[in-house]
């Protein structure tokens, strides 16, 4: 805003007592610097403010012709000036906005710029070097103000009389001073607008960046890509591509003249061509003349675009491609493209590495589903076989053991000890295999959910002692000594007593086979909460064998695993290590949970020399029972203190 010095106050007097009135300088220069100031603070777009400004100056003085001109950069190094808005009188056309002079150092706008002076002609049409422009052909004399900010002149005021006008000193410094506003209000315009551009670039990368973040398909990423892209920097033909070993691969494009050419290129990366120099230097590298590079290959089937950029796609510190991008004319990019086209090369390069990683998520996803699929087909075809060779070899069998007891029982066999002793070793036989049938029966009916359950008020001690009953001989055979301990304490249970026996005779006859011979093995109870806080027994067997390593102790309970080396193992069923198809812990885990129970094993590792021992759990729930079963007809003996079974 101009102010009123005393020195600007005598300027006025002197310029009241000019002979010519009609170009007396009169306070519309101060009533019109503070209209431009209010301007100036009010409207920042700078279409706006420009017009309204010369158009303000123009009409308050009556010049004939008031314009601003900003410098700009000609072709080789020299400067022009490009007309933004002009103001004539009613009837007179301006000059259109955007008309261009270029000007050299030593002529009359020459000086205004490089000097920052001004500079009035009295006489237009005498001198030279001076933009005769057709629509001003009336202009008779003029005024050239710069258009100062600091020592950078970013323009002109151009005023023009159609009337040798003779501009005073003072008048000229008012002048000057409504341009040194124009050039504030043109300053702050032009940061105001580069702000807002800034803004709306800000919010555009966001805006993409969220796009492209939430977009997964491999196939739309990279077009996505480059279609953003045209939004934020524009170019003529632009393609995404990868490292695939020795060479790149256009895997999207856009602008390309053949589409199906242009997709699935592939580009050798050759020593110290461009790909390589901006591997190198880790940053966006960019040819202003692709026809005087040397090295550059041009495809005969792509129209020459003289201007190229490549940006490189980082991910985890590592280029695993670049965008690149073209312009028809030369040097068409700057480093403002590179900043913006990098910073979007950032998002998308974390869209490619998402998009690549759920591609493979996906594609293993469904390899696994196939494989499940194959692995439900395997088991349901092994659990058929089980069921149906159970079957078939249950019949033959059943006729060996009958023949075999009628033949033991005919005259001359039974008083043979010979023949007994062979006749007891095929009936053991049989029994070993009639066990291993029901086992596989067993397996069949809970892997198809067909195990039948009856139901009944059952007391586990009573199941425990039946087992330790059934396997006296064994331990005896093999000098193990079995101890049930605090089980007599346990209150009864509704559960399937049968299929808890089966639990229990597996889980001992287990342990017996994995206890050198004078081991200990001890079965204890007591009463948990078990999950939900639902009451509950516990049952634990515990033996001092060679034990099992932590990672087994899941694996265990699956059908037909055996632990260690299956060629190794003696065949029987209670023998140290013996060998058996691997279902006895399967069909215990099976039936504890048709019980809605839990089963687990516990031990620090397998050692065949310090023996570890290991523990099996199995917690059933606790349902309500009738009194009349409670403990109604139970052996006496049998309740007191803890049984004890050893050789």
């Amino acid at each position: 805003m101009i102010v009123a010095s005393a020195a600007y106050l005598l300027g006025l007097r002197r310029v009241r007592s000019r002979p010519r009135p009609e170009n007396n300088i009169t306070l519309q220069h101060l009533q019109l610097g503070s209209e431009i100031a209010r301007q100036v603070s009010t409207v920042l777009m700078l279409q706006e403010l420009l017009p309204h400004v010369v158009h303000l100056i123009q009409q308050r003085f009556g010049f004939y012709f008031v314009g601003v001109w900003l410098v700009d950069e000609a072709e080789e190094g020299s400067q022009a000036l490009t007309l933004q808005v002009g103001s004539c009188p009613p009837g007179v056309e301006p000059p259109p906005q955007g008309t261009r002079y270029t000007f050299e150092s030593g002529s009359v706008l020459g000086q205004v710029c490089t000097r920052g002076v001004c500079f009035p002609l009295e006489d237009v049409r005498s001198a030279k070097e001076y933009p005769h422009l057709p629509e001003l052909s009336e202009a008779l004399s003029a005024l050239f103000l710069p258009l100062r900010m600091g020592d950078e002149v970013i323009g002109v005021l151009d005023i023009q009389h159609d009337t040798r006008h003779t501009f005073t000193p003072v008048e000229i410094m008012l002048l000057q001073g409504l341009a040194d506003q124009v050039a504030v209000a043109i300053r702050n315009a032009q940061l105001y607008e580069a702000e807002q551009q800034r803004r709306k670039l800000a919010e555009s990368l966001q805006k993409i960046g969220g796009e492209l973040a939430s977009s997964l398909d491999m196939r739309q990423v990279p077009q996505q890509i480059l279609e953003q892209l045209a939004a934020v920097v524009p170019y003529e033909r632009g393609s995404v591509m990868l490292q695939r070993d020795h060479e790149l691969e256009i895997i999207a494009q856009r602008g390309f003249p053949d589409n199906r050419r242009a997709l699935n290129l592939r580009v050798a990366i050759r020593e110290d061509d461009v790909f390589q120099q901006m591997v190198q230097a880790n940053r966006p590298i960019w040819v202003d003349d692709v026809t005087q590079a040397s090295g550059w290959q041009q495809l005969d089937w792509l129209p020459l675009n003289r201007s190229w950029m490549g940006v490189p796609l980082i991910t985890k510190n590592r280029v695993i491609g670049m965008i690149s991008l073209t312009r028809k004319e030369a040097a068409a990019f700057s480093e403002e493209d590179a900043a913006l086209v990098l910073t979007f090369a950032g998002q998308a390069a974390i869209a490619l590495e998402n998009a690549s990683l759920y591609d493979e998520i996906t594609r293993f996803n469904a390899e696994l589903e196939k494989a499940y699929h194959n692995l439900a087909r395997l088991d349901q075809a092994k659990a058929d076989f089980i069921e149906v060779a159970a079957h078939e070899l249950r019949t033959p069998l059943t006729v060996i053991k009958g023949y075999t007891q009628v033949l033991a029982s005919r005259p001359g066999v039974v008083d043979d000890p010979d023949s007994q002793i062979l006749l007891k070793s095929v009936m053991d036989g049989v029994n070993r295999l009639h066990e291993i049938i029901n086992s596989m029966l067993d397996v069949s009916k809970i892997d198809n959910q067909t195990l039948s359950m009856h139901i009944e008020p059952t007391w586990l001690h009573m199941v425990v002692r039946r087992v330790a009953g059934e396997l006296k001989e064994a331990l005896q055979e093999r000098n193990l000594t079995l101890t049930v301990e605090d089980l007599q304490e346990l209150p009864w249970i509704q559960a399937d007593s049968e299929l808890l026996y089966k639990v229990f005779y597996h889980l001992v006859v287990n342990a017996i086979k994995y206890t050198p011979d004078g081991g200990h093995i001890t079965i204890r109870g007591s009463k948990v909460l078990g999950d939900d806080n639902v009451p509950a027994v516990q049952i634990s067997v515990h033996d001092t064998g060679i034990g099992i390593d932590p990672a087994h102790h899941e694996l265990i309970f699956e059908k037909f695993y055996q632990t260690g080396k299956v060629s190794v193992h003696s065949s029987g069923r209670t023998k140290f290590k013996g060998g058996g198809p691997g279902l006895g812990l399967a069909i215990a885990s099976g039936i504890v949970r048709a019980h809605n129970g839990r089963i687990w094993a516990e031990s620090p590792g397998h050692d065949e020399e310090n023996l570890p021992g290991s523990t099996f759990y199995v917690q059933l729930p606790i349902k309500p029972v009738a009194e009349r079963y409670a403990l109604s007809g139970v052996d006496e003996k049998a309740q007191k203190g803890h049984s004890i079974l050893e050789t």
